[in-house]
């Protein structure tokens, strides 16, 4: 049963006001707070509380979301008189599978609608397509019988690369060397369960917005920024007054592909065909290349992983410094660029690269002082999940997808 009208997947941003896309926000924010008031609710949403009132009497009535009593903290946890009463989800039947399709590793989860999150598993990711989706339906599966008292809703699945208009299939993902791949239909394990399959570096930022709603102590809900997801590549993730932007006709699902701007002329060779990408340079999988010189490794001598260059610039290696600083000195550069070409003056950076902050935030910061973004105003750089926004951020596909449509149980 639809509980919330079935506009709501086709609002756009100039309908930020409209009854449908206030239900939308405060449904986020009930996920994001867990448990929340009526008078919260209407100070961030900047609503009348008779407004919310109007909104959540059917969510309650379908029993989507339910009143509780917040948890009570001092003596014993017993205060007098009537305790104050929240808004939280009420959802114990239904749950969510997240595939986060790497291009080394694939993780899978489960999550519930009220933030649960359980048996997650992970899989070297195969180089043959088929064997991957293979892979992933039987762990799905296997989920499933697991938990035969729940139901499966919604597969949200993030990979590294370009997805249709439609969300189901992947078109291209140059470092898997995929293309043309139908994700959807391989992982539909019934009828009635959808599956959403999106950019990896979308998911991270829908992922990061969450989290941005959950700290926020401030009045409002409107959140602007950039999401650069750096691991074995980079990808870009745009989120404008809360919403992520995928682009719009037939541009939908390519918006944020900065990982392949050139910021190297003639430079080195990228798996997309063009010289000098900005992932050959700025990605965590780019440190290997700039720790050994650009040489192939030496007999006997392994190729460094990112986080072991970390660790060794922690135990005061200089080489391994000069790297973690060269990377920032790049990934400064492209940032510039992309807050120049986007107009939106914050930024978040997320992914393996996180682990290596220390090092990579002052060059980093350095280079984009450099260009003309330093003439700006309350530009900010800031370092979000390292790991939780690849299983996070394909959950999060799955649970916004069911917020965005209204379904119930």
């Amino acid at each position: 049963m639809n509980v919330i009208p079935n506009t709501l997947s086709n609002t756009t941003k100039s309908e930020i006001n409209t009854p449908a896309k206030t239900a939308q926000m405060l449904l986020r924010l009930i996920r994001a707070a867990q448990t929340i008031s009526r008078a919260d609710l209407a100070r961030r949403l900047k609503v009348d509380r008779s407004t919310v009132t109007a909104i959540v009497k059917p969510l309650i009535a379908s029993e989507l979301v339910c009143e509780k009593p917040f948890e009570q903290s001092g003596s014993g946890g017993k205060t007098q008189g009537r305790p104050p009463i929240g808004l939280s989800f009420n959802d114990r039947k239904n749950f969510f599978i997240g595939l986060s399709l790497g291009v080394r590793r694939t993780q899978i989860g489960m999550t519930t609608l009220n933030g649960e999150s359980f048996e997650e598993d992970d899989f070297e990711t195969p180089s043959d397509a088929e064997t991957a989706l293979r892979i992933a339906r039987e762990k799905i599966e296997d989920l499933r019988r697991r938990h035969p008292d729940k139901n499966l809703k919604i597969i949200g699945v993030s990979v590294p690369g370009l997805t249709d208009i439609n969300r189901q299939k992947l078109l291209f993902a140059p470092n898997l060397g995929w293309s043309n791949l139908e994700i959807a239909g391989a992982l539909q394990v019934a009828p009635n369960v959808k599956v959403v399959v999106e950019n990896d570096a979308t998911a991270a930022a829908m992922y990061e917005a969450r989290m941005k709603i959950r700290h926020s102590s401030s009045d409002g809900l409107m959140t602007n920024f950039i999401l650069v997801r750096s691991g074995t590549g980079i990808g870009v993730g745009l989120v404008i007054g809360s919403e992520v932007y995928r682009g719009s006709g037939l541009g939908r699902g390519i918006a944020g592909e900065f990982g392949h701007m050139t910021v190297v002329a003639g430079g080195k060779s990228c798996v997309c065909g063009n010289r000098g990408c900005w992932e050959k340079y700025a990605s965590a999988a780019s440190a290997a290349s700039l720790y050994l010189g650009d040489r192939p490794a030496r007999h006997g001598e392994s190729t460094p992983r990112f986080i072991e260059i970390v660790t060794r610039a922690a135990g005061g290696e200089i080489r391994a410094r000069k790297t973690l600083e060269k990377i920032g000195d790049y990934l400064g550069i492209g940032i510039a660029n992309v807050i120049m070409g986007i107009g939106i003056p914050r930024v978040v950076i997320s992914g393996r690269l996180v682990y290596g902050w220390d090092y990579i935030e002052q060059p980093l910061k350095q280079a984009i002082e450099r260009s003309i973004v330093s003439k700006l105003a309350g530009w900010s750089v800031e370092a979000g999940e390292p790991a939780g926004s690849a299983i996070g951020g394909a959950l999060e596909v799955a649970v916004e997808e069911f917020i965005m449509l209204g379904l119930n149980s």
